[in-house]
């Protein structure tokens, strides 16, 4: 004999249905966001998510503005562009460590972008991608249009150079062998000439781009180290070509290896401290 089901447990049985397609729904625009706007300064428009999630509009700008509300998702007052909220990018960068690296770099990065007048920023890795988590501007002067929570292929930016360098040969090898991403004429898809690169970045403790990302934009960089000596983030300033010289970025090179030295050393003392 059958027993008959209970309309109250079927009626509550349907909403837990709808919660779980609801955070499966928010979950995929998440990582839609993240996809979509790798390309595009970490922004995308709202018809771009309905088409590639294919979810009704209503829904799609529905669950947009419950992931606004908790800072998961950020909305550009003069394009209504989407991008990955601060929240979501602070939560990511704790996991690395079980600390805000953001907090402890902050300091370190202000006093140096004040000195120099130039753009710092602060990224870790995502599988093929960097993504930056952090940008410290200068007070006055050109302010650069990178944006927190932006993505760009870890092998043709001084950021993602300066961390696979130090990082274990699996990883490169896993990287590598992914295919090696051509942003412009400068970027290096050879992977011979790419490890050649990653071996003078570890003798000379850190990184440059040179147009390899974005044309008319360099930069330098230095990787940063949790207590396991593991390379989990790394620290940059980005210029306009015109405003440097070779010698002076090489400076600026060699400076930020001091600089990264003395934030990795505040992580690991934070582990000891259990901050």
């Amino acid at each position: 004999m059958q027993s008959k089901s209970n309309p109250g447990e079927q009626v509550k049985a349907q909403k837990l249905d709808k919660r779980q397609s609801s955070a499966d729904k928010t979950l995929e625009l998440l990582i839609a966001i993240g996809d979509l706007g790798c390309e595009n300064n970490g922004q995308v428009r709202l018809m771009e998510l309905v088409r590639h999630t294919g979810h009704p509009r209503p829904t799609v700008h529905r669950l947009l503005g419950e992931l606004k509300r908790f800072n998961l998702v950020s909305q550009d007052e003069e394009t209504n562009c989407y991008s990955l909220g601060h929240r979501l990018l602070v939560l990511s960068a704790q996991c690395l460590g079980e600390l805000d690296i953001r907090q402890i770099a902050q300091a370190e990065l202000r006093r140096f972008v004040d000195k120099i007048g130039q753009t710092a920023h602060l990224g870790i890795r995502d599988e093929q991608w960097v993504v930056y988590i952090d940008k410290v501007e200068p007070r006055s002067g050109i302010q650069l249009s990178s944006q927190i929570g932006i993505r760009r292929p870890i092998t043709t930016t001084s950021l993602g150079k300066s961390i696979l360098a130090y990082s274990a040969d699996e990883i490169v090898s896993e990287i590598i062998a992914k295919g090696l991403s051509a942003r412009t004429i400068y970027s290096i898809t050879d992977p011979i000439k790419f490890r050649e690169e990653l071996s003078v970045i570890a003798k000379r403790g850190f990184a440059l781009d040179l147009e390899e990302c974005d044309l008319g934009i360099v930069c330098a960089s230095a990787p940063l180290f949790n207590y396991k000596n593991e390379p989990i983030a790394a620290i940059s300033i980005t210029m306009i070509k015109s405003q440097v010289n070779s010698e002076q970025l090489i400076e600026i090179g060699s400076s930020l290896r001091v600089i990264a030295d003395i934030i990795s050393e505040k992580i690991k003392l934070s582990r000891k401290k259990g901050i």
